[in-house]
């Protein structure tokens, strides 16, 4: 059932999305500090293991074994953005093209949909388009 109305639940959401929009702005905003808060405790965790694991295997002192680690991070860092600079232009590539034959398919559905609809569903449709609008408009200034 989803499936067959994801039009309109999509045409709801970005209605609620426009009348409350300091709402999900305070929501967003929460699950992207909450998202940066988990990777930081990742990274913490992360780099604390390879501290520990200097620290042990080569009898370093604090001191010594954060040196150690800081590099062996900036190793890492260098060789995930080396991947990254290689991938990238082929992820541009596929995302650009996916969005181009997305774009084609829904532009062509509604095309159908709209061609397929008589004049008093095309009128009505019109109508509460613009009715939503009005009242969000309204609603907003």
């Amino acid at each position: 059932m989803i499936r067959e109305h994801l039009d309109l639940v999509i045409v709801g959401l970005i209605a609620l999305s426009i009348a409350m929009y300091d709402m999900v702005i305070d929501l967003f905003m929460n699950v992207l500090h909450l998202c940066f808060e988990l990777l930081h405790f990742l990274y913490e965790w992360f780099e604390l293991g390879i501290e520990y694991t200097v620290e042990h295997l080569f009898h370093t002192s604090r001191h010594g074994s954060q040196i150690l680690t800081f590099y062996i991070l900036l190793l890492i860092a260098g060789l995930l953005l080396y991947g990254l600079w290689r991938l990238m232009p082929r992820l541009c590539r596929k995302c650009v093209e996916c969005l181009r034959l997305t774009w084609e398919r829904r532009k062509t559905e509604c095309h159908h949909y709209w061609l397929s609809l008589p004049l008093l569903n095309k009128v009505k449709l019109i109508s509460t388009a613009t009715g939503v609008f009005s009242l969000t408009f309204y609603f907003m200034t």
